[in-house]
């Protein structure tokens, strides 16, 4: 929203060089210079290497402490930002190397409406006759920007010139702008960021004028394109003359407010005056002046930019960030901004931004907005949070220095600029921008929670120096820290707090973490009990004034809407009565959670999968802890970890408290015991687990070098039930013993199990581990040797090509499928060919499993398609030739393997010698592959590395014809022998080194194909079936050599091929007599591999 809306900075001056133009030969100098031989000076884990000149270019940064997730790796990296607003120029220094993108806005109005109703208040398009005027930006007074409904609308998100002004590029640029080395940087830099264009300038008034299906198509094409946040800064507010009947206006006297928490005085709005002039911007002054202007957007009957965002936003888990507006001392934000008040289930999808004062230097700016030129920070300005406070966070709003457009320049007019500019429209994209960046921190959460995280860590402490340092920010109320202010909401965005975790649950956060995490931010629960004060109060009002309503024989327009808003309001109080008005934690997924807070939240603790640890301290609070089957829980007796800082990461122990923590471990649940951990009251049910924790690798290589040798950990408190539990091994290769059992008393011994190659199942797993275990001081030993048993069965899989064994096997039964498929294409008959010429089409889909789950199922999908031509020779043989294309990937889960594009070549021919039919034929097949390799053992990683593959295969086939009878039915027995040489290119990288033999396969088949030839309705049918046995000789077991890099050299053998019963089922059909076409099922079962496909053939006889 327009940032130049108060008088207070119609003057704004800033020192950044404000306005400069970058001519088209300097952007090419900055590309060339900067974005393309920038050089990161930033380090891990060191905070003041990130906060360069470019960094502090924008003192929001400073403000929302973005070097120390900076300096943890994440700057929005892989995730996917939106922005509405008026296109970003995309020939900016700032946007260039390939992160921004355009989608475009394409449809039919919905309705007759305006993008700019308050034109002739100066809230116009640019006048295209003469958009600069005196120096100025200049509007045209007499177009209201006027669309009728049906007409067509295709809009892109770059900056159009005549239409857009440069505010989408400046809130573009805090968002994402490249990290460089020269001018500034976006709060998400590394993110890529989706541009929708609102299709006017930021005079577009953010009312019931502007139209539903524009806004609904524009955000679905940037939720489309995969963004998960949405900035909404793009508007101004309604004026008086453009809103409801009896609409207040608002005119600020300005003057020197006081501020007595940081003994200053603020250059701001004294008094919010009440008018009603037609000129004046709306007032808000309270809630039921903010419920008259929800009534405008949903009394007309037909629905608005502001139903658009709600649908994307609740249909597609879409996060839409809107501005509170530019009105200081306005009690309430404005609609777009306050829209969860009226529906609730927006809430979890919707962030309201406020503003927050600052200038370069912060926190110990100095601004001549603040008497004496002291420091400016940390005071609220523009609209405050009001009723919107539980989504509400305040964002730096003042002299936010961002990429710009020149436009009061005739001669450069659309060039690239550098300004500042203020307003919660400069607040609302360091909001959104920050979204980006927890989204990478946090890939396993989902919006709401990346949302609820961000406010929940938001800063309610003021960083400025002298008087009221440290203490609660200006005007935060008497609720107390914790509980949403009505006048910042949460309070500052904190973007470095909020990377160590929530800051409080509002009710269950119930989160599916498949990686390791420690959270250590001190989790409450304080505002969502303060809520219940909060609905108690609205739900005895509303009763009183719902029944009012019901007494009323009609109900006018905005009666009824007000009923239709305040029910779903009182079903959004119910639902967090039912969670209990308090904060609790539902653990899912295979990784472990650390808690290392000093928490207080009191709701229950689930765990169903992976596992929590936690100091007493960080989970004693919870009323209840829960350890359902496939969870594991874990009380620390002391927690070391890291956290960046100016100089480097430092690291923090902390011991747990003697606070007790309650839990009960259910059947299948387990209880890991860490040596000291104490002040336990747990409850065993029958069949629950108990495990011993991880200890250090050198201890475990104590163990290992001397078997007989026992650790033992211990844990003190209650125990009911323990004799119950299950002692389950926390590694694979140490076994877990239960020492003492007692009342107050819980050890457990741990010692060395069993061989790394007892463990491993396949016997490529077997060779690897004997490589492994010969070599105990290598890396990779020390590695394996602390690993749980799915640790250990990834690594056994990781190296000992079994994988690529079986996708070699199914590749096999995948030729000879094909081969056989190729050789029932039966061809047509001499009296059905004019010149003994035929074409055929034959495709293929095919999926062949290895069941053996030892090393995992392996999943082979194949596509073929294949033309060829037969030729008759004489009147009982043919011969022909054929060429194909393909495609297999051979996938483990949703891993693949092995990629291939395939290409085929053949050559057959049959001979008929009746009642005798001789089929020979041979098939080259070339596969363009690329393979996963591991490439890395800490933690374990993989590459793709090309290496290509071929196969020959020849088969000649005798089959007996002679079994023919006059109702059309016929069988033939036939016996085979197809032969296939597979040859495998070797593969390498640094770690592992991997020859592959060369396989010769045989196949003996035996088998017979009856068929009956029936007619219906005129068209000639045949169907048929190929019912075979079919045994593997010569090598049946693939086998390679192995290298690895600091071990040593090995053979690998996969499993074996077993024997297969082939089967195809289909029917034929002929259209015409030079025209046929067929399908069929094709299989192939054996005991360890199976395949399942489909034929569709066409031929034509010429």
């Amino acid at each position: 929203m327009h940032s130049n809306t108060s008088r207070k900075f119609a003057n704004l001056r800033s020192n950044k060089g404000s306005n400069l133009p970058l001519s088209a030969l300097a952007c090419l100098l900055l590309a060339a210079s900067g974005a393309y031989a920038y050089t990161e000076a930033g380090v891990s884990g060191n905070t003041s290497s990130w906060e360069s000149a470019e960094y502090k270019s924008d003192w929001g940064l400073v403000s929302m402490n973005a070097s120390t997730a900076y300096a943890l790796g994440f700057n929005g990296s892989g995730t996917k930002i939106g922005v509405m607003d008026s296109g970003v120029l995309l020939s900016h220094p700032e946007f260039q190397g390939g992160r921004i993108h355009i989608v475009k806005t394409i449809g039919n109005y919905g309705k007759n409406g305006m993008r700019y109703p308050d034109a002739a208040l100066g809230n116009g398009p640019i006048d295209k006759n003469q958009p600069v005027k005196d120096g100025k930006r200049n509007y045209d007074k007499n177009d209201n920007g006027v669309f009728k409904k049906g007409e067509a609308f295709n809009t892109d998100g770059s900056w159009i010139r005549g239409v857009n002004d440069a505010h989408g590029t400046h809130v573009g640029g805090t968002m994402a702008a490249s990290r460089d080395g020269s001018g500034m940087h976006g709060v998400a830099f590394g993110a890529q960021l989706y541009s929708a264009n609102t299709g006017g300038n930021d005079n577009m008034t953010y009312g019931p004028n502007q139209d539903y299906n524009y806004f609904l198509k524009g955000y679905t094409a940037l939720a489309d394109a995969g963004a998960k946040v949405i900035n909404n800064s793009w508007g101004s507010n309604r004026r008086v003359n453009s809103s409801f009947a009896g609409a207040l206006g608002y005119k600020p006297t300005y003057g020197w407010r006081a501020v007595p928490e940081y003994d200053v005085e603020f250059y701001d709005v004294t008094v919010a005056n009440q008018t009603t002039a037609a000129k004046d911007h709306i007032n808000l002054k309270d809630m039921n002046e903010a419920k008259k202007a929800y009534y405008q957007f949903v009394t007309s009957g037909e629905k608005s930019f502001l139903d658009a965002a709600y649908e994307v936003a609740v249909k597609r888990g879409v996060i839409q960030v809107f501005t509170a507006g530019n009105r200081s001392l306005m009690a309430e934000s404005f609609t777009r901004a306050a829209l969860p008040y009226f529906r609730p289930d927006a809430e979890d999808y919707w962030i309201n931004v406020t503003g927050q004062t600052g200038a370069d230097g912060y926190p110990n700016d100095s601004n001549e907005y603040i008497r004496g030129h002291k420091a400016s920070s940390d005071i609220q300005e523009f609209n405050l949070a009001g009723h919107s406070k539980w989504w509400t966070i305040a964002g730096p709003a003042e002299e936010i220095y961002s990429a710009y457009v020149e436009l009061t320049d005739n001669a450069t007019y659309g060039k690239a600029i550098y300004k500042s500019s203020g307003g919660t429209s400069m607040a609302a994209p360091h909001v959104s921008g920050a979204l980006g960046v927890i989204m990478q921190r946090y890939p396993y959460m989902s919006m709401p929670q990346i949302r609820e995280t961000m406010l929940t860590t938001a800063r309610q402490r003021t960083l400025r120096a002298g008087h009221g340092a440290g203490g609660m920010l200006e005007r935060w109320g008497s609720d107390g820290e914790g509980v949403p202010s009505n006048v910042w909401g949460w309070g500052i965005l904190d973007l470095g707090k909020a990377m160590f975790g929530p800051g409080q649950f509002l009710g269950n956060f119930d989160v599916t973490m498949n990686q390791n995490d420690i959270w250590t931010n001190n989790i409450s629960d304080v505002a969502i009990k303060f809520r219940k004060t909060e609905d108690d109060s609205d739900a005895a009002a509303w009763a009183a004034r719902k029944a009012a309503l019901n007494a009323k024989s009609n109900l006018s327009a905005e009666e009824k809407a007000e009923m239709t808003f305040e029910a779903a309001r009182e079903q959004a109080r119910a639902a967090r009565a039912a969670e209990g008005y308090e904060g609790s934690l539902t653990k899912r997924g295979d990784g472990a959670l650390t808690l290392a807070g000093d928490n207080s939240f009191t709701g229950a603790v689930n765990i169903y999968g992976g596992k929590i640890s936690a100091l007493n301290q960080s989970i004693s609070s919870s009323r209840s802890i829960n350890v359902h089957k496939g969870g594991e829980f874990e009380v620390l007796n002391a927690l070391t970890y890291q956290t960046p800082s100016a100089g480097g990461f430092v690291s923090t122990t902390k011991a747990s408290d003697a606070t007790q923590v309650n839990a009960v471990i259910n059947a299948g649940g387990a209880f890991v015991v860490n040596d000291g951990a104490h002040n336990l009251n747990l409850t065993f049910k029958e069949g629950s687990l108990l495990k011993a924790a991880m200890l250090s690798n050198a201890e475990l290589a104590n163990l290992a070098a001397n078997p007989t040798l026992k650790k033992t950990v211990s844990a003190s408190g209650n125990f009911a039930g323990v004799n119950l539990a299950n002692v389950e091994d926390s590694y694979a290769f140490f076994k877990t013993t239960k020492e003492t059992v007692s009342g107050s008393n819980l050890a457990l011994s741990l010692q060395k199990g069993k061989s790394m190659e007892e463990v491993a199942s396949t016997s490529a797993e077997k060779s690897f581990a004997r490589l492994v275990e010969a070599n105990p001081s290598s890396a990779i030993y020390s590695s394996m040797l602390g690993a749980t048993h799915s640790v250990a069965a990834a690594y056994f899989g990781a190296f000992s090509n079994d994988l690529d064994f079986k996708a070699q096997n199914n590749s096999a039964v995948d030729s000879f499928v094909l081969a056989n498929s190729v050789k029932n294409k039966n061809g047509a008959k001499r009296a059905d060919i004019d010149t003994g010429v035929e074409l055929w089409l034959l495709s293929s889909a095919s999926r062949v499993t290895s069941d053996n789950n030892a090393g995992g199922r392996l999943g082979t999908n194949a596509f073929t398609n294949l033309v060829g031509v037969d030729f008759l020779v004489g009147d009982s043989s043919k011969a022909g030739v054929f060429v194909g294309l393909g495609k297999t990937n051979h996938k483990l889960g949703d891993s693949k393997a092995v990629k291939s594009k395939d290409a085929h070549a053949g050559i057959y021919g049959d001979i008929g010698l009746d009642p005798i039919k001789i089929s020979l034929g041979a098939i080259y097949s070339k596969f363009d592959q690329e393979k996963r390799v591991v490439n890395s053992y800490t933690p374990l990683a993989y590459e793709y590395k090309d290496a290509d593959a071929s196969a020959i295969s020849a088969f000649t086939q005798v089959a007996y014809t002679g079994l023919s009878y006059e109702n059309g039915f016929s069988l033939e027995p036939y016996a085979g022998l197809t032969y296939i040489r597979f040859k495998n290119d070797d593969v390498a990288n640094s770690l592992v080194q991997i020859r592959n033999e060369d396989r010769d396969l045989q196949v003996a088949s035996v088998g017979v194909k009856p068929s009956i030839a029936f007619t219906m309705d005129g068209v000639g049918l045949v169907a048929k079936a190929d019912v075979a046995y079919n045994r593997f000789l010569g090598d049946k077991t693939p086998s390679a050599h192995m290298n690895v890099t600091g071990l040593g050299a090995t053979k690998l053998e996969g499993e074996k091929l077993k024997d297969l019963a082939t089967t195809e089922l289909g029917i034929e059909a002929a259209f015409t007599r030079n025209f046929r076409v067929g399908l069929s099922y094709v299989g192939a079962y054996g005991s360890n591999v199976k395949s399942n496909g489909v034929n569709a053939k066409f031929s034509w006889a010429f």
